[in-house]
């Protein structure tokens, strides 16, 4: 295992960070809590999963501007889709509280390399309509923008965004390789975290998570990732950073071991999404990629 000791970059995720909004929230759930716990567990699960759009950099305007635009619906919002280049397609999957502008330099690495780049923002990101996500839903959407694609090579995902691509591959997605990066492979200790983070009583999460799994028609066993990951029969290229600060690196270390076929590249120093950025993490993107591209050439 790459050393842990060298200073880790600070979390980006909200649930990592300290915030003087917590405690408010905090206390008037606890207190709806105890008088309203259907009203509490409805409000708990907006604000789990309320999305947020952040602003675009210069670069990422710049590289989606050029972009031949398209919409498809999906989660019943009408998606915003990207794509660029000719050649192999490859989907590419955004994280949580992101968008598609934030895959431009994978994106530009593929076109180089040969192949066609095609990205989306998803339900409540970007330019995408609605205000709320989660990862079933970002895996329809993978879904859907692959079905107007067509013929898929590959998907690559970011964060939450790999997840989804687990998830949509393990349910029929079909694809000859994967990329994700920085992905979380125990997507339920995120819904703990949120519980403990804002002190929600044991009769409150259960009343939510029993309404989440009712209106995404899922089961809480059905987002076991690595489980899900033992399905698949296609090469995968797990991209992780040992400081990662937001998904630890044993959880890229559980997925890799978990699928077939799968090789974990590690990274030191960038995070949870400056790897995104890296030279040299596109590059291994791109030949990993590319290998599978000259693979079907052959056959």
């Amino acid at each position: 295992m790459p050393d842990s000791r060298l200073t880790p970059p600070t979390p980006s995720h909200p649930l990592n960070r300290t915030d003087h909004r917590v405690h408010a929230i905090r206390l008037g759930l606890q207190a709806l809590g105890r008088i309203a716990p259907g009203t509490t567990a409805q409000l708990a699960e907006a604000l789990f999963v309320k999305t947020a759009r952040p602003a675009l950099r210069r670069q990422e305007a710049e590289w989606l501007a050029g972009a031949e635009r398209f919409t498809v619906r999906a989660a019943g919002q009408t998606i915003a889709g990207y794509a660029w280049g000719r050649g192999p397609s490859v989907v590419l999957a955004h994280g949580w509280w992101s968008h598609a502008g934030r895959l431009g330099s994978i994106a530009e690495a593929l076109v180089a390399g040969g192949m066609r780049a095609v990205a989306f923002d998803a339900p409540g990101h970007g330019q995408s309509t609605g205000w709320r996500a989660t990862m079933p839903e970002f895996a329809a959407t993978l879904r859907a923008v692959a079905e107007h694609e067509g013929k898929l090579h590959a998907v690559v995902g970011h964060s939450l965004g790999g997840a989804a691509c687990v998830f949509a591959l393990a349910r029929g997605l079909e694809a000859t390789r994967a990329v994700t990066i920085a992905a979380p492979a125990d997507i339920g200790s995120w819904v703990v975290r949120f519980r403990d983070t804002f002190g929600i009583s044991d009769r409150v999460y259960a009343r939510m998570q029993s309404n989440m799994e009712r209106r995404l028609r899922v089961t809480w066993q059905d987002l076991d990732i690595p489980v899900l990951a033992r399905r698949l029969e296609i090469p995968a290229l797990v991209v992780h950073d040992v400081h990662d600060p937001d998904v630890p690196w044993t959880e890229a270390q559980t997925l890799a071991n978990a699928w077939p076929g799968a090789t974990l590249h590690t990274t030191e120093r960038l995070g949870h999404r400056l790897v995104l950025r890296d030279a040299g993490v596109i590059r291994r993107v791109v030949e990993f990629l590319g290998e599978g591209k000259q693979q079907k050439k052959e056959k």
